[in-house]
């Protein structure tokens, strides 16, 4: 699970170097992309079902006891918003100083509901927080504040309760499209990339496991759909790219025995500050490219691509080392130890 996480976060990466290199390089704007053969930016639905597994998993005890949804999120918003507001917070003063062009619009509004982790439009009319990445967290939250509803009750009505108000709620949105913003991002099929992940739970709960040639053919069947579906029409992008995602998932957790890594375990770890931190990085080479006038297609074909790489990858494991641990341990210190631990009395039989 730990190498698929790295894997998710380094395709949306190439996925974003790509994008730099075809406006900056080649002076392409996005209706003249050329097609990509592999969909990078399915990383992204790689986590989300990645999510939903972890959620289902994680939450195991939580099931059954009173004020487990306070531990829930306790647990879950240490772990996200840290480093979100950081790097979030560093948006707002690269705007304010450096005056950088791609987040010069940038409104009040926009900024308060990044915080909120609500979906606000930016200037062009898109639900965009400051830090463009953060849609993807926006979905996380709605996740979050709906399992929370439900942790508490025993785990076959917690997750049913789950796929009920995410299911019932897309295809509310499909019948009856609404007017607010906010309603239509949340209404997005995409979050039932989410119900995915814990699909894939209950099965490997009732200890489903396939031998490794097994795995490794399933694992290929999601790589080669992503294939099949390099561009996709994004109103059935969980079924183009949700689908995939969960083989490879599937792929991931369903070992007859579970290996461990040192070099995966770090990739796993900083994975999710490489999805936040390779923005900057991107930016910061590009401004250094542009600044020095360079442009030998060497230097942007492969410097720049090998640059963001290993940029991302130091400054994530500074950012990981630096400041999630210390955090996520300040937290833990002084949080309440039964709220953290989930202790608490049975709701119920």
């Amino acid at each position: 699970m730990q190498w698929l996480r790295a894997i998710a976060a380094i395709m949306v990466v190439i996925a974003h170097i790509k994008i730099a290199i075809d406006l900056r390089f080649y002076g392409l704007s996005f209706a003249e992309f050329p097609l990509s053969p592999f969909p990078f930016v399915a990383g992204v639905d790689i986590f989300f079902v990645i999510s939903g597994f972890v959620m289902a998993h994680s939450s195991r005890s939580l099931h059954g006891k009173a004020g487990a949804w306070k531990t829930f999120l306790l647990r879950r918003l240490a772990r996200v918003v840290p480093l979100y507001w950081l790097m979030t917070a560093l948006v707002i003063v690269l705007l304010d100083v450096m005056h950088v062009p791609v987040w010069a619009d940038t409104t009040l509004t926009q900024i308060v509901a990044s915080f909120l982790f609500f979906p606000a439009a930016n200037p062009d009319g898109v639900p965009l927080p400051v830090l463009d990445i953060g849609w993807s967290l926006n979905y996380e939250m709605l996740f979050y504040a709906v399992f929370a509803l439900f942790v508490a009750l025993r785990q076959r009505w917690a997750l049913g309760g789950v796929f009920l108000v995410l299911a019932l709620g897309v295809a509310a949105g499909r019948w009856f499209p609404p007017a607010s913003l906010a309603l239509r991002f949340w209404s997005d099929p995409i979050v039932l990339e989410f119900l995915l992940g814990i699909a894939i739970y209950l099965l490997v709960s009732r200890r489903f496991r396939m031998p490794d040639p097994a795995r490794w053919l399933v694992g290929l069947c999601g790589l080669g759909l992503f294939l099949a579906y390099p561009q996709i029409d994004f109103t059935w992008r969980f079924l183009q790219w949700g689908c995939p995602a969960a083989l490879m998932v599937l792929a991931a957790v369903s070992g007859r025995r579970e290996t461990r890594s040192s070099i995966a375990e770090w990739a796993g770890n900083v994975s999710y500050a490489v999805y936040l931190s390779h923005f900057f990085v991107i930016r910061a080479l590009l401004f250094a490219l542009e600044r020095g006038g360079i442009r030998h297609a060497g230097a942007w074909l492969v410097g720049f691509p090998v640059g963001v790489v290993l940029g991302t990858l130091a400054a994530s494991t500074v950012l990981h080392y630096a400041f999630e641990r210390p955090v996520l341990r300040w937290i833990r210190r002084h949080a309440d130890r039964d709220l953290l631990t989930g202790v608490g009395a049975p709701t119920g039989p």
